[in-house]
């Protein structure tokens, strides 16, 4: 009994020793030092438990609630939009799909501010086709009041007659050779004729479809030329044997500008006429 108390107090005494050792070393600090039943430290966060139960329950949730809604209010959706190739320069089709986390509550698209018909291919995913050039644009709404706007200018489709490059009208020999172009469906070659004496009709007689070189017999002082390109756009020109070369419509606003220039010379010749009048008297 005597030895198992005295091993008790030795036990003591060693424990106390170790301890007092611990927090001398640990520079008299409060923090108290923990042991397993090995003797190894067990280390201690940092953190106390209530600043972690604060961070993980309150202010982790409260940023990631508060982040969420910001980025829901926020979301806007996208528009990807292509053209696609022709086959006949005489319709295309234009595909655009609709980015968005959110539903979409409004879709439009117009063409020249005019409503354009589409129809879905997929989710998200739509087309419409388009039968002339110009600007389409298409505009998203999201159900947050979100919007965006995207456009696409759809330039494959031939809406523009052959031209006649007027440097290259040249006469001799009786006969005229000019270079006609087509960039997009193509020249017609066999649309092209002539016009003279008012309704007699000529047709060349050589064509070089490589260069575009066109040579028609000159019957008359000026011919009135007829093209047309692989999709039936039209246009007439007439030349004459000074090489002085006009489309259609080009006659009519020279004719109009001159009628104009003429009625600023009369009004100012009136003008000066009356002045000359008053000095007189």
């Amino acid at each position: 009994m005597n030895s198992t108390n005295h091993r008790n107090q030795t036990r003591r005494g060693h424990s106390s020793s170790y301890q007092t050792t611990q927090r001398r070393r640990s520079g008299g600090s409060s923090q108290r030092l923990l042991y397993d039943a090995n003797g190894v430290r067990i280390k201690q966060s940092r953190f106390p438990q209530k600043l972690k139960r604060a961070l993980l329950f309150y202010v982790l949730p409260y940023l990631f609630l508060n982040g969420l809604i910001f980025f829901l209010v926020t979301a806007t959706p996208d528009v990807d939009m292509a053209v696609k190739d022709t086959t006949d320069y005489q319709t295309t089709q234009v595909e655009f799909k609709i980015n968005s986390i959110l539903p979409i509550s409004e879709l439009t698209v117009q063409m020249e501010s005019e409503p354009l018909e589409y129809t879905e291919t997929g989710r998200n995913s739509y087309i419409c086709d388009v039968y002339h050039n110009g600007m389409i644009y298409v505009t998203a709404k999201a159900i947050n009041g979100m919007q965006t706007n995207n456009y696409v200018n759809v330039s494959v489709l031939d809406d523009t007659a052959p031209s006649i490059d007027e440097e290259s009208c040249v006469v001799s020999g009786g006969n005229l050779t000019f270079t006609i172009t087509d960039s997009q469906s193509g020249v017609d070659f066999d649309s092209i004729y002539g016009i003279y004496d008012g309704d007699k009709e000529v047709k060349p007689i050589r064509i070089d479809q490589t260069t575009g070189s066109v040579t028609i017999p000159m019957y008359s002082e000026s011919i009135e030329l007829h093209f047309e390109d692989m999709v039936g756009n039209a246009r007439m020109g007439s030349i004459s044997s000074t090489m002085d070369y006009q489309e259609e419509g080009a006659e009519a606003e020279s004719e109009a500008s001159e009628g104009a220039e003429g009625e600023e010379n009369s009004e100012g010749a009136e003008e000066s006429s009356g002045d000359s009048e008053e000095a007189e008297e």
